[in-house]
């Protein structure tokens, strides 16, 4: 039977493409994803608010399909809107399903928190204006950002870039980045998640992906322990083999 554990919803800004992929890299047995597209056409902000209109109709249609987390992928169109969207759109999906949720931002900020970082590198293939409200939203989230840099990318062409292409922007960028504690790198569709274990062991600093901060994120809330290792630190945390976080009792 299809994800007889937990099934976790995803409304993605993009095609169904890379993020499956890199989901069923890593979950669990048991844990499947539950996807639709709620597609933009461009780095454009009439696009960024016509997609944003519908996300709340894709969290209904997605709990209607049983799931038991709603995740909303994409940095871009929240980022967009300013800091008080993230939140905004964050507790509009939870109140209007009844389910816990989040947005690719918030779970990014989280999971870097998480790593106890605030002195971050932000590293994305948007085009400037996109990249610059990445950076600011980071920024007013409470983190440091101490470095940034992108990739010139044509949209319809991100998941095309080569895995040495991208491990040499990012690494040539972190290189130039030496007070940086982690690395945030933004976007499901170029291969920086695949790349996150090489990545962490050739810099030195752990990586929060869209995926990798998506997929933990909903892991964590849910409880889902038993990740597949060997895709970054964070994930890791939540492998088989990693020891449980125990909080002590104040």
């Amino acid at each position: 039977m299809f994800a007889w554990r937990k099934r976790i919803g995803h409304i993605s800004p993009g095609a169904l493409s890379t993020s499956v992929y890199d989901f069923y890299l890593v979950a669990p047995e048991g844990v499947g994803l539950v996807g639709i597209s709620n597609p933009i056409n461009d780095w454009r902000q009439d696009e960024y608010e016509r997609v944003l209109e519908n996300v709340v109709n894709c969290a209904k249609y997605l709990a209607a399909r049983h799931v038991h987390f709603i995740n909303h992928a994409g940095a871009p169109p929240v980022a967009s809107q300013g800091p008080d969207f993230v939140h905004r759109i964050k507790r509009e999906i939870e109140e209007q399903t009844g389910l816990p949720g989040s947005t690719a931002i918030y779970s990014a900020s989280e999971a870097l928190r998480s790593l106890g970082a605030n002195k971050i590198v932000v590293l994305t293939p948007f085009p400037s204006k996109s990249h610059e409200q990445v950076v600011s939203v980071m920024s007013a989230m409470g983190f440091n950002v101490v470095a940034e840099e992108r990739m010139d990318a044509n949209f319809n062409d991100l998941y095309l870039i080569g895995e040495r292409e991208v491990y040499d922007f990012v690494s040539k960028a972190i290189a130039r980045a030496p007070k940086a504690e982690a690395a945030y790198a933004p976007c499901p569709q170029w291969h920086v998640f695949e790349l996150a274990r090489f990545l962490e062991s050739d810099t030195g600093l752990p990586f929060v992906t869209s995926d990798s901060g998506d997929f933990w994120y909903a892991f964590k809330t849910l409880g889902i322990r038993g990740v597949k290792p060997g895709y970054g630190i964070l994930l890791d945390r939540l492998s088989a083999t990693a020891k449980p976080e125990v909080t002590k009792e104040k």
